[in-house]
């Protein structure tokens, strides 16, 4: 019988260093593969070790073939390999040990290289780990006991160095219960509360409305995109700017929708008709900043829109005098300090324009007022159905359109505003006709709805 000879003691060491320190290797090797070795941090390395150890399939593989094992007792494995005249034997024993020692390798390797990268090991509002392009369930408020499913992914942006960056978030499994809330999702890392950037550079919540089952963008949603599905989302980030390295935690949380669009249902109770991104100046000194203006809704009042006077026709209020037609920016917001104004100089009554407008308290809201021609004018392209410009003259279209959500607003008539022409005349919008301005004495009655900004 003739015997190979035995391996080198060498040769016995490194395969003992090899199964030691193998989760090392293969965290090494991933994490090379996807950051470059330039940006790999000691930290990474240890988390990556860490997690692999705790592993399930890592303690399975132990019990197996035990880490740590002695140079001795690996020497004594593998120079049992030896060559005699059978070959059914040794093929077997061969190929028992080979395919033992691939196995291991697969097993800690299917650890870490499922979808994606270690480098981008997140948890999701606990301490559990995932990875990018693996899901992980958890419930939020709407959902009750319903564990919703979120998966991040990452993408490969070249730099100098390039890097592996938080480039979408899918969503699933989400109930009807979620209907009409906001989704906001945020990323921190292990060393901080503020949450990174997402994109845009500086922004850093990405937020989903639930609009009865259809997911759209929300507030501050420019720089994203969203794709519906049934009962699922997935925003993607147009320039992302979160590195998959640097996350450690990604958090989604549900609550009250707070980001709307014309047409739809305002905090009040009413209907949002006009919405400006930038915002615009608004409150009761014109200083505060808002986005949305909401139109009480038909019936606010206990009935039909009241007519009432406008005020004192024979004194001048606070209010600038408009001696032409103004229907500009500058007057969007301005209404609430236009009204305050003439409730100071006609009283807190309900027999005024202005006082019956700041006595409405929708949705338990006090900042309802009488608009001005240029929110008036905008409420009247809304309610016709004609796109928002408030430095066009409201004009054409029909009463109560549905094309922006009007069709149950109720509009007639002509609707006074706040904004002052004289001591004997003021403005007033004709909204039932084919539109346009009117100017009207102050002790002529005529409509009234309330907005409020916000």
């Amino acid at each position: 019988m003739l015997f190979r000879e035995e391996p080198k003691r060498k040769e016995h060491e490194n395969l003992h260093n090899f199964n030691f320190n193998l989760p090392e290797m293969i965290c090494r090797g991933n994490l090379h593969r996807t950051s470059g070795p330039k940006s790999i941090a000691p930290t990474a390395i240890r988390q990556c070790v860490r997690l692999a150890k705790s592993s399930d399939l890592w303690k399975a593989f132990l019990r197996t073939f035990p880490l740590g094992v002695s140079p001795q007792k690996m020497e004594h494995v593998v120079s049992e390999d030896f060559y005699h005249d059978d070959p059914i034997e040794e093929a077997s024993k061969t190929k028992v040990r080979s395919k033992f020692l691939s196995t291991a390798v697969l097993i800690v390797g299917s650890i870490f290289f499922f979808q994606s990268t270690l480098a981008g090991n997140i948890s999701m509002n606990s301490s559990r780990g995932i990875e990018f392009g693996q899901g992980v369930s958890q419930a939020v408020a709407c959902s009750g006991e319903t564990a919703l499913t979120l998966t991040p992914r990452s993408t490969f942006i070249n730099g100098s160095p390039g890097a592996h960056y938080l480039q979408s978030v899918t969503v699933s499994n989400i109930p009807t219960s979620c209907y009409g809330d906001d989704f906001t999702i945020n990323a921190y890392n292990d060393s901080s509360s503020t949450p990174l950037a997402l994109f845009n550079a500086t922004s850093t919540d990405a937020v989903v409305y639930n609009n009865n089952g259809t997911f759209q963008k929300g507030k501050g949603s420019t720089g994203l995109t969203v794709s519906s599905g049934s009962g699922a989302f997935t925003i993607t980030f147009t320039n992302p700017v979160a590195q998959s390295s640097s996350i450690f935690k990604l958090t989604i949380q549900s609550g009250l929708h707070s980001v709307y669009r014309v047409g739809e249902r305002g905090p009040g109770g009413g209907f949002i008709f006009y919405v400006n991104n930038a915002g615009f100046n608004c409150g009761p000194t014109w200083s505060a900043r808002c986005n949305y203006l909401e139109v009480a809704p038909n019936g606010w009042n206990g009935g039909s829109d009241p007519n009432l006077v406008w005020g004192n026709q024979n004194s001048d209020s606070n209010v600038t005098n408009n001696s032409n037609s103004d229907t500009s920016e500058s007057g969007i917001g301005l209404g609430y300090k236009n009204s305050l104004a003439l409730v100071s100089q006609n009283g807190d009554g309900t027999t005024h324009a202005a006082g019956a407008a700041r006595a409405y308290t929708g949705g338990s809201n006090n900042d309802w007022y009488l608009p001005t021609q240029s929110e008036l004018n905008l409420l009247c392209q809304w309610a016709r159905g004609v796109a928002a410009n408030v430095a066009l003259i409201c004009n054409g279209g029909s009463i109560n359109s549905p094309t922006y959500g009007a069709s149950s607003a109720g509009f007639g008539g002509a609707y006074w505003s706040s904004s002052e022409h004289s001591m004997g005349s003021a403005w007033r919008q004709l909204i039932s006709s084919t539109g346009g301005v009117q100017l009207w004495s102050k002790d002529i009655a005529s409509l009234v709805r309330p907005v409020r900004a916000f």
